[in-house]
């Protein structure tokens, strides 16, 4: 077996400063929450931090969690709705669904109504 190598004051001193902000993190309930954001939000949330005062995203996510908690069920319902990522379709997409596709599925649309 290969010998464990030696740790280095250094070394050291930072896995004791990791494990004692563990410890705090874990008495206070703190745990990392990863939040993936889509690229066309950034500079939007970048304008309205700004006009905030807010320079952390980590505590813009806090206020709307705690926002969002905090409404009764409605508002929660009204928060909640259109939380997709903006979409739009290319328009060669879009010609060729309205030259191709969408002729054919007129006569289905008829036999439904």
């Amino acid at each position: 077996m290969a010998e464990e190598k030696e740790l280095t004051e250094e070394a050291k001193k930072q896995r004791r400063k990791r494990e004692k902000a563990a410890a705090k993190d874990a008495a206070l309930g703190v745990e990392k929450f990863t939040v993936e954001v889509a690229g066309v939000f950034k500079p939007d949330l970048k304008r309205v931090m700004a006009a905030h005062g807010i320079n952390n995203q980590q505590d813009i996510h806090q206020r709307l969690l705690i926002n969002l908690i905090a409404a009764d069920f409605e508002t929660q319902a009204t928060m909640l709705r259109n939380v997709t990522t903006p979409y739009e379709i290319p328009e060669r997409c879009r010609e060729h669904f309205t030259r191709d596709a969408w002729p054919h599925l007129r006569p289905i649309q008829a036999m439904k109504s």
